[in-house]
């Protein structure tokens, strides 16, 4: 039997110690005979046993004791520190953000040896990849709309009190680029949503986009539908004004939210970005920064599931012909499109012209 098949089915140390013994007691050929391997193995072994005794027949751990790439001290207690502050951030967004040292897996490797990453939940549920379908969709054929309550986050509730910011977030994601906008109101009803509708469907008409093609997607919520108790089989005015535009409107079966997935991804992302982090002094500030962020989002931040690409640049590539500047449309407050009650009552200054294509 040679050298390599006993060193598989027997300790490392043991057999290097018989091999050791045998060349002691006849010749160093005899024992590279015997054990099946060369005359340099058994000197090597040989030489070690007799400079350190039986720790010279050890493993010598081959890690070497300078990694200049590895990261410092203080390096890895500013990676904790920031995954403590944004426990749903990943190395990436870490990286991209913060321009924290050390590749991926090296953050990666810092925060799971400290316990900041917890198991995935398993996911029953197998989600269709409509990566490839998107690449295929018209600018803004298809879009996906809802709501988002801001009341239970817990950095943005004492603001929302103290200043009068508003408590939803009416969103629209747009499929084939990612790119997403919004804007807020303090109540969710048809009348806000019909108004954020107006709102997006007057930038797209500035820009030349006609909306006879378009598609826009919601659920089943009384903001978008109306009141389902309603005796009277009539469209809310979120409907009326997709009608009137030439919209069609498709609705996503009950229990099956999993279907808005693009537009809850968003609601996500800019809790975390945004939401947990920002503090705000007034009111305009707050729409100072939600701009801030809807521009970022647009133009700048990467979507790691998009070929790491931001929207404009998707844009860019898939509608060069389009002005890219139908990217930026400023959140505003949907109260300063009532006319003319909420204007007379408060000049805070919240009005934000329709159209963006001359800013």
């Amino acid at each position: 039997m040679q050298y390599y098949q006993l060193i598989r089915n027997m300790s490392n140390f043991n057999l290097r110690l018989q091999m050791v013994t045998r060349a002691q007691g006849t010749n160093i050929s005899e024992a590279a005979r015997f054990y099946g391997t060369t005359r340099l193995t058994v000197r090597k072994w040989l030489k070690r046993y007799l400079r350190h005794g039986l720790d010279g027949l050890k493993d010598i751990k081959k890690t070497p004791k300078h990694i200049p790439h590895k990261l410092k001290t203080e390096d890895e207690a500013r990676i904790i520190d920031l995954r403590q502050r944004h426990p749903r951030w990943g190395p990436m967004r870490l990286i991209e953000r913060y321009h924290v040292k050390g590749s991926n897996s090296s953050v990666n490797r810092v925060m799971k040896q400290n316990d900041l990453i917890k198991p995935k939940k398993r996911r029953w549920r197998r989600r269709k990849d409509l990566s490839e379908l998107k690449k295929k969709m018209y600018f803004f054929e298809n879009s996906q709309i809802d709501t988002k309550d801001l009341s239970d986050i817990y950095q943005y509730w004492p603001y929302m009190k103290r200043l009068g910011l508003p408590r939803y977030e009416y969103t629209l994601r747009e499929l084939s680029t990612g790119a997403a906008y919004y804007a807020y109101a303090a109540e969710n009803n048809s009348t806000y949503a019909s108004l954020f509708a107006k709102y997006v469907i007057g930038h797209l008409k500035s820009y030349g986009i006609s909306t006879a093609r378009i598609m826009w997607q919601t659920d089943n919520g009384s903001e978008f539908i109306g009141s389902v108790r309603k005796r009277i089989n009539r469209l809310s005015a979120f409907e009326l004004k997709l009608k009137a535009d030439g919209i069609e409107h498709g609705r996503i079966p009950p229990r099956s939210s999993y279907l808005q997935g693009d537009v809850e991804t968003f609601h996500r992302i800019i809790e975390d970005e945004l939401y947990d982090i920002e503090g705000y002094d007034n009111r305009i500030e707050f729409l100072g920064k939600a701009y801030a962020y809807h521009l970022y989002f647009n133009y700048i931040r990467k979507n790691r599931y998009r070929d790491h690409k931001s929207p404009v640049e998707i844009f860019r590539e898939r509608f060069p012909g389009v002005d890219e500047g139908v990217l930026n449309l400023p959140p505003i407050r949907l109260e300063t499109l009532l006319e003319p009650c909420y204007k007379e009552g408060a000049k805070s200054g919240y009005d934000v012209p329709i159209s963006t294509h001359n800013l």
